[in-house]
């Protein structure tokens, strides 16, 4: 299992819990969701199931694009309050202008000029 945080705005919570409901048979994955409407962070759960290794990781990954791309799409994010951690990393850097990058990376050399704290996760100097 993996589990997709994402975020959309409030009034397109509904079309996104739809779209991921809809994904499962497009993709031939399970997918499972839930999250708080309220403030419009969503979670998706990819299940493994039967599938081998192999074909669970290629099914996953296309998910989670088509995922993330909709998301987008909605004018939502690719990260929601758990945040982006190592794995999601590239579809962080794909979903957000250069500037905002550029911004995350200059408040890590304010915070850690000698890049101990995490290094190589998600800013980098």
């Amino acid at each position: 299992m993996d589990e997709v945080d994402m975020v959309v705005p409030r009034n397109r919570v509904n079309e996104m819990v739809t779209y991921l409901h809809d994904l499962q048979k497009t993709v031939d994955i399970r997918i499972k969701s839930f999250g708080h409407a309220g403030d419009g962070n969503l979670h998706a759960y990819i299940l493994k199931n039967e599938l081998s290794d192999e074909e669970w990781e290629k099914r996953m990954k296309n998910a989670m694009e088509l995922i993330y791309r909709k998301a987008h799409e909605l004018r939502g994010q690719v990260y929601g309050e758990h945040g982006i951690g190592f794995a999601k990393k590239p579809y962080l850097m794909e979903s957000l202008p250069e500037e905002n990058i550029r911004l995350m990376n200059g408040i890590k050399q304010v915070f850690d000029p000698k890049n101990i704290l995490n290094p190589h996760k998600v800013a980098q100097i």
